[in-house]
């Protein structure tokens, strides 16, 4: 369990929910690991009661679930909820596109050039945490010129409910050796927003999301 003791001055059950919101979404902590809370008050360097906090809030936001018998558990989803997850950021991802790709001027321009090589550098790094990372970075220079705060907060809840299984996806990628499959969407993406082609962006999008949904299809069917 990749968790080091908490540091910084933030509340401590501010920064225990941070510590292990990141250990889940970096697959570090993987679905349907137990999350006991003396263990892991033990590896963070603090009390039980701010890991309690932690948790509680984790399973508001939909990443950890209470089981009988075995406590707190990381949240496994089925195929049907994660098939239902991604249907929903189809139309919401979609819409920030529309809303957002009108608004891509040079800074825009140049931070996707940057995330583009962050890109390229996890994925010839094989670091299927740094692609998403970068590729979430990427989504949101243009998702955030929409101006929607709302909107935003539902995106990145979203990501954050089915990390882990993107993971395993891009993990799945990697094995195939089909690496420049993954490049090749998000440049497509990227030259979409630069030149404010809607239907160029949203197709390198929309391209993403039904590969990982087929990719559910065929590891949870």
């Amino acid at each position: 369990m990749a968790l080091g003791k908490l540091g910084g001055q933030a509340r401590v059950s501010d920064r225990a929910f941070d510590a292990l919101y990141t250990a889940i979404i970096h697959g570090d902590l993987e679905a349907g690991s137990r999350l006991q809370v003396r263990d892991l008050a033990e590896s963070l360097g603090t009390s039980m009661m701010p890991v309690r906090e932690a948790l509680n809030r984790l399973e508001e936001f939909g990443l950890v679930e209470t089981l009988p018998y075995r406590g707190a558990v990381v949240k496994t989803f089925s195929q049907g909820e994660l098939l239902e997850i991604y249907s929903v950021r189809t139309l919401l991802e979609s819409q920030a596109v529309k809303l957002g790709i009108g608004q891509c001027d040079g800074v825009c321009v140049k931070e996707l050039e940057e995330k583009l090589q962050q890109i390229q550098q996890a994925l010839d790094a094989q670091d299927p945490a740094g692609f998403l990372d970068a590729e979430e970075a990427m989504l949101t220079c243009v998702f955030e010129r929409a101006g929607n705060q709302t909107l935003m907060s539902f995106i990145r809840t979203l990501w954050a409910r089915s990390r882990y299984y993107k993971m395993v996806g891009v993990k799945d990628v990697f094995e195939t050796g089909n690496v420049a499959l993954l490049y090749d969407e998000a440049a497509q993406f990227v030259a979409g927003a630069t030149t404010q082609d809607e239907n160029m962006a949203l197709d390198a999008l929309l391209t993403a999301l039904k590969r990982a949904e087929d990719g559910i299809r065929a590891e949870l069917g």
